[in-house]
Order: structure tokens, then sequence, then C-alpha cells
């Protein structure tokens, strides 16, 4: 794999990865392979998208809406991934973060996700504050899960057709990892 380099979401390259989010977003459901449990027209970046990211990766971790946002830049200075995490929204779970990540179509397969979470299970590690990752994954994207296993998230639970999008069903897996250990 060519030169990834991971780095916080910046105001410079915010713009470039509000791009990246919308390819990344018009992607889900192609091939009827979901990595989201919306359907493709649901998946259209709007502007409630856009500010959703853009606000929350402004703030500082654990500040109220907070969100801490890494991106990975090819040689190319492209972005080719992303990977976030942020709080829960349940009440008394400040010790718990959510995990969200994806990469670019092209980028698939050569280990850049085992790369970004790598990156932020250690980021994790340092910080005090934070004890378990959680994740919530549709349980047909294959690749997703042995990449989540192999990183030694555990599940949790799964719940059985979660989601009807286009006239199928889908269950969901909740998967966590505990970074005290």
């Amino acid at each position: 794999m060519n030169e990834i380099r991971i780095e916080e979401i910046t105001e410079e390259n915010l713009n470039q990865f509000l791009e990246y989010l919308k390819k990344h977003l018009s992607e889900n459901g192609d091939n009827n392979v979901f990595f989201l449990p919306l359907s493709k027209e649901q998946s259209a970046f709007d502007k409630d998208w856009e500010i959703k990211f853009a606000l929350s990766a402004r703030k500082k971790i654990f500040e109220s809406g907070w969100r801490k946002l890494w991106v990975a830049i090819n040689e190319d200075k492209k972005i080719v991934g992303h990977i976030d995490i942020r709080p829960r929204k349940e009440l008394n779970t400040e010790h718990r973060v959510l995990l969200g990540m994806g990469t670019d179509i092209k980028f698939r397969n050569l280990k850049l996700g085992q790369q970004l979470l790598k990156f932020v299970i250690n980021y994790c590690k340092h910080k005090s504050e934070i004890s378990w990752i959680d994740l919530e994954v549709l349980a047909n994207n294959f690749a997703a899960v042995r990449l989540y296993e192999k990183m030694e998230f555990k599940l949790i639970s799964q719940v059985e057709d979660m989601f009807r999008i286009q006239n199928q069903s889908f269950d969901y897996k909740f998967m966590s990892l505990n970074v005290d250990s």
C-alpha cells in the first residue's frame, strides 16, 4: 500500500473531508451493499450531515457534542479514509465512546481499516477517561465484522431484523473493545 498518514481533522482539511464524506455516503447501497442503516436516498449528503460533522469536529474532546475525527491521507494528499469517536447518548456512559469509520472504495482490502483502528485504539488506551470503544455494524457487512473481530472487538448482542431497507431485512451487531486491559 502507498504511504498513508493519519491526521486529525483541522479547519484546513475540513472541506476536503466533507467532500470525501459526500462521496463515501453516496456509495452506501451500491450493488446492494450497505454500510449504514440507510437507504440509498437517505444516504445523500445534505446540510444536516455537513453541520453535524463540522460542528462536532470543532469541539474539544469531552466538551458537549464533541467528535474526535481523523483522516487517512495518501501520498497524493487525498483523503482515503476516516475514523472517529464520539460520546454515547445515554447518561452515565462517559467512559465509553462510539466508533465510526469508513474507507474509500479504492482503498478497501489494503489494511487501511486495520491501520485506522490500531491508531484509534492506541489513542483511546492513552486517554484514562475512556475504557470502552463501542460500535454498531450491519451484520451483513462481513468485511467490517471480520475486521472488528480481528481487532478483538467482542460481540455484545445482535438484533435480528433491526432494519428494513428497500424491503430487505438487516440484523445489527453491537460490538465492544475494552481498552483498559
